[in-house]
């Protein structure tokens, strides 16, 4: 009687570690909670890429001392080392040099070595540019555009190169007259940043040295102020893309924040030559190594 309602009723029940639940249906067993190794597995990997973080110092010293983009040196390490898919390589060197380039220019700024009209002035056109470049880089093909940046900026470089010896005595502040009359080089280079995420410090620096007059130090600190509003609005748009790899960016930021200090700090006590030297150098390096990647693409 009593006994076999019992058994009955126990017979009924379903063990909660069985794969079917109470009132039938096919429902998975709960999910196993995460072990001490899967932690161990998950930490292991954020700490695979802890050698960009001393690349990260060393290319944001000479990219905040000389007045060009890390990015354009951060993408070819993350595509062709790291592995990274091209939009990746781009969004996560962009929103790196997002950082470096506000670490120094907050330290250009505390040396008054920012020409803060010219930023003005310049800003617009780059911040038109971006929304531009943004709509490209969602549609056109990243070969066609590494192909042109390349042949660009490389073109800047060799031109700065050509005039390594030219020397000029250079005014506190830019001629925001002569400035204005090429500020669609900056809508351009921002389209560019966009991108490629190379462009705004690039064909800026000249712009404010050969057109704004300015020296070459200060035209370096202005053009990284510039690139580091730019930058800002890049990365929120790739942010929201889900482009950027936060495994990679948490070692390369760290080292672009130190590098830019130690570069800005190192500016002023080097020689204007040096600094076009190797400004040009760098630039015209990563150009030519733009087109011929997107040239082998392209064939």
């Amino acid at each position: 009687g009593v006994r076999g309602l019992v058994d009955c009723c126990a017979g009924d029940r379903v063990s909660t570690t069985s794969p079917l639940r109470a009132g039938g249906g096919g429902g998975r067993p709960p999910p196993a909670l995460p072990t001490s190794t899967t932690r161990e597995v998950a930490v292991s990997s954020w700490w695979e890429y802890w050698y960009v973080l001393p690349f990260a110092v060393a290319v944001s010293v000479v990219a905040n001392a000389s007045g060009f983009s890390g990015a354009v040196l951060f993408q070819p390490f993350f595509a062709f080392v790291l592995g990274l898919p091209v939009h990746q390589s781009i969004a996560t060197g962009v929103a790196t040099e997002t950082i470096g380039m506000s670490s120094g220019t907050a330290r250009y700024l505390l040396m008054r070595k920012v020409d803060l009209p010219a930023v003005v002035r310049l800003l617009p056109p780059v911040v038109l540019g971006v929304v531009v470049g943004v709509f490209v880089f969602a549609h056109a093909s990243r070969d066609v555009l590494r192909l042109i940046v390349g042949l660009v900026v490389g073109g800047v470089a060799l031109d700065r190169l050509l005039r390594l010896r030219s020397t000029h005595r250079a005014p506190e502040h830019a001629d925001l007259r002569l400035l204005g009359r090429r500020r669609w080089v900056a809508g351009v280079a921002g389209a560019f940043s966009a991108c490629t995420g190379t462009g705004v410090a690039e064909l800026s620096q000249p712009l404010l040295e050969r057109s704004g007059g300015l020296s070459v130090k200060r035209a370096n600190a202005t053009a990284i102020a510039v690139e580091a509003v730019a930058d800002w609005l890049i990365t929120a748009t790739n942010l929201t893309l889900g482009n950027i790899r936060p495994e990679v960016l948490v070692f390369s930021a760290s080292g672009v924040l130190v590098g830019a200090q130690v570069g800005a700090l190192l500016s002023p006590r080097l020689p204007d030559r040096l600094l076009k030297a190797v400004f040009g150098t760098c630039v015209l390096a990563i150009g030519a190594v733009y087109v011929t990647t997107a040239t082998r693409a392209l064939l």
